[in-house]
């Protein structure tokens, strides 16, 4: 991966995370719910306002979109 500014990233990955939510066919809740939480708002808080996951909260998302952490970085597709 390329250095970037945090912005780029962060818009880049919340762009990502909701590609593959729904490539998974998942909705924000079920998400939120495979990685841990309650409700939606964590998910909706990465996809929407570009919030930063933790390490862990990355590989969690990963693993609950059945991806490894490289493809949920790769920005390219």
């Amino acid at each position: 991966m390329q250095p970037m500014p945090i912005a780029i990233f962060k818009i880049k990955l919340a762009k990502r995370i909701r590609q593959l939510r729904k490539e998974a066919k998942l909705s924000q809740a079920e998400l939120a719910t495979k990685i841990g939480f309650k409700d939606k708002q964590i998910v909706n808080n990465y996809e929407i306002n570009g919030a930063n996951p933790t390490a862990y909260n990355l590989v969690l998302i990963a693993e609950a979109l059945n991806v490894t952490l490289d493809e949920l970085l790769d920005f390219s597709k």
